[in-house]
């Protein structure tokens, strides 16, 4: 197992690396992204600044490495409109999304499990046909389609804030945080649903399902001790690569909602052309995808001995 993390934790360093060689050179190499550029006029201090914590007056493998470290001690420069450090604002937002993501994926696993395996026991029932019919719909709805739709009918409504709002109306982050949320895990639990439903039906084909009912162990033990451990791997794949989407930022739910997170944070910043931000998030982004595949495939391997192996 020790030798399995190592190997995928060089892997996931190598694609860090790669991907941030990627975005440096979209940014850096072709041009200077802390210039004034149209109506976007950026105050001279600023772009100066900028211009030096990225050492832009050294060649590119210096600048390189310059934002290298930048990176890895977080230091993104300062925001255009702001004049205050982007590892503020991040250190704002990111608070935010995350309980917005574990929200949302808890919300998924929940329910997303339990119709899977209640589908998948019962197969062929009513329950079977309404959780198949079901997460086939919500599948088919795209999220800010739900967003609007909730916005529209339920933002204003009893503990629900109302959207839009002044960012000078205080609103309790529970309150703030339930229908975002809701928005993000309905086409994920309806993924997880079928998912779910799939590999129970599959585990429970196997050998060792009927040698597990052949030694007389009651029905509930052979579902949740033997049969779900096996089929939750698909699920913790398609979870951990979820929770790696939304800790980016939910960019159209978060902005439907005036949700402070990182995704409103970036759609702010792209329509002001605020460059700092927008390489400090496409960077964290990035990192905390990896990192949370990583976490992913160690989770795969220890539900799946085999995993190690290959």
């Amino acid at each position: 197992m020790g030798k399995f993390i190592l190997r995928r934790a060089a892997q996931a360093i190598l694609v860090i690396l790669v991907a941030t060689l990627l975005i440096f050179l979209a940014t850096f190499a072709l041009g200077d992204p802390f210039a004034s550029t149209g109506e976007k006029a950026v105050p001279p201090a600023i772009a100066a600044a900028n211009r030096a914590k990225y050492g832009m007056d050294h060649s590119l493998p210096v600048q390189y490495l310059t934002y290298l470290g930048n990176m890895v001690r977080g230091d993104f420069g300062i925001d255009f409109n702001q004049n205050r450090p982007v590892s503020e604002l991040l250190a704002a937002t990111i608070p935010n999304t995350v309980k917005l993501a574990v929200a949302a994926i808890l919300l998924d696993v929940l329910i997303g499990v339990v119709a899977g395996v209640i589908a998948a026991v019962k197969r062929y029932s009513f329950w079977d046909v309404l959780v198949t019919v079901t997460s086939t719909l919500a599948i088919g709805i795209p999220p800010f389609v739900i967003g609007i739709l909730l916005v529209a009918n339920v933002s204003g409504w009893g503990p629900f804030p109302p959207v839009p709002r002044s960012f000078t109306v205080q609103v309790n982050w529970l309150n703030e945080l339930i229908l975002p949320a809701f928005t993000l895990a309905v086409i994920d639990a309806a993924f997880i649903a079928r998912l779910m439903r799939g590999s129970m039906l599959e585990v429970l084909r196997a050998d060792f399902i009927r040698t597990a009912r052949a030694k007389g162990l009651p029905e509930r033990t052979v579902i949740t001790k033997h049969a779900m451990r096996n089929s939750l791997i698909p699920v913790v794949t398609y979870v951990g690569i979820s929770l790696g989407v939304l800790f980016g930022g939910a960019i159209i739910t978060e902005t439907i909602f005036q949700y402070n997170g990182v995704g409103y944070l970036l759609s702010r910043s792209i329509v002001q052309n605020n460059a700092p931000v927008i390489i400090a998030i496409v960077v964290f982004s990035v990192v905390v995808y990896v990192l949370l595949s990583l976490i992913v495939d160690i989770l795969y391997a220890y539900l799946d001995p085999r995993i190690r192996l290959s």
